[in-house]
């Protein structure tokens, strides 16, 4: 009997795929404090994990372990290298959540540009006579730059498209190919794009590479009036520059579905203004993408186990055969 780990709830859907194999017995605990997690994984061969930090401290002491499947594609909240080290696959729900997260895309995209929440104020506050001093920004021939083109970039492209918006993609690993298939024009390097994008929408994986990669002096690049939009990961962006790109009034708006600290504290600046248009990191909360995504993680512990775990869906695929080979040719 291999005992599966569920650190915090997930769809039905995902429990019945585990609960499909009579060899699996799931395990679930109330809390993810780092002593709750380190006497929860000890016995665990399999950990399904959605936000809770599973940090070297508490993974050392999982014996037994052979996989943890991630509910969501990010691994910023795990300690990935210790994993890989001890030949542990760490699995993602690849593509299950990403279509959710390109339509969050496009509406806070319209939200920002169109002053939804304002609005929405005005109105209710029977301030209506103040209608006339917002103007919208068109998405129609606005210039979107889209920073990563893989799996939710890919789905964001022709969304724009079909808004009329002159798209450019921009990845360290350009699919030039698809991008010209897609009508979009390909670069390598985002920041010449900068001076003259409308919007500039990130769809990059945080690591040490990406962090802070929009910073003061990418912020002050963008051109001005620009929207930010970040649905990827809070580091990505600095928010103290992006603060004061709002406050000098350089930047028009920004879109955050995510933050550097999650979740923030109370008196955070970039809460209070008008001109951030805020969503608590759910993205992908629509109800098609929490199934997917909980069958797709139980799915995949229940291939590793087996031996069969997909490599699209394998996080760490590239530290493991590395590893394996170094340790071939001792």
């Amino acid at each position: 009997m291999k005992r599966v780990l569920v650190t915090e709830d997930i769809h039905p859907r995902g429990y019945e795929v585990l609960e499909s194999d009579p060899g699996i017995e799931v395990v679930r605990i109330d809390g993810i404090e780092p002593e709750t997690l380190k006497a929860a994984v000890r016995d665990a061969d399999g950990i399904l994990v959605r936000s809770a930090k599973l940090t070297t401290d508490v993974l050392e002491g999982a014996a037994n372990l052979k996989v943890v499947s991630r509910h969501g594609v990010g691994c910023d909240s795990i300690d990935v290298a210790h994993l890989s080290a001890r030949g542990i696959p760490v699995a993602i729900a690849a593509g299950a959540n990403a279509r959710s997260v390109a339509e969050h895309t496009l509406a806070l995209m319209l939200a920002s540009a169109r002053e939804l929440p304002l609005l929405d104020t005005v109105v209710k506050s029977g301030r209506w006579a103040e209608r006339n001093n917002y103007r919208a920004m068109d998405l129609i021939g606005a210039k979107v730059l889209i920073v990563g083109f893989g799996r939710i970039g890919r789905l964001v492209a022709p969304l724009c498209k079909a808004f009329g918006m002159d798209v450019v993609v921009a990845d360290i690993a350009l699919d030039e190919t698809l991008a010209a298939e897609m009508g979009c024009r390909g670069v390598e390097d985002f920041r010449p794009e900068l001076a003259d994008a409308d919007f500039v929408t990130l769809h990059v994986p945080l690591d040490e590479t990406t962090r802070h990669l929009v910073g003061e002096k990418e912020l002050a690049g963008m051109k001005p009036g620009a929207i930010l939009i970040n649905c990827a990961r809070g580091g990505i962006v600095d928010d103290d520059a992006l603060l004061a790109a709002l406050q000098s009034g350089h930047l028009r708006g920004a879109g955050l579905d995510v933050m550097d600290e999650e979740p923030p504290v109370p008196d955070h600046p970039l809460i209070h203004r008008t001109d951030v248009v805020m969503t608590p990191h759910n993205g992908a909360g629509a109800m098609s993408a929490a199934i997917a995504m909980a069958e797709m993680s139980a799915r995949n512990i229940l291939d590793a186990f087996a031996g069969e775990l997909r490599e699209d869906c394998t996080f760490n695929l590239h530290a493991l055969r590395v590893d394996g080979m170094e340790k071939q040719s001792a």
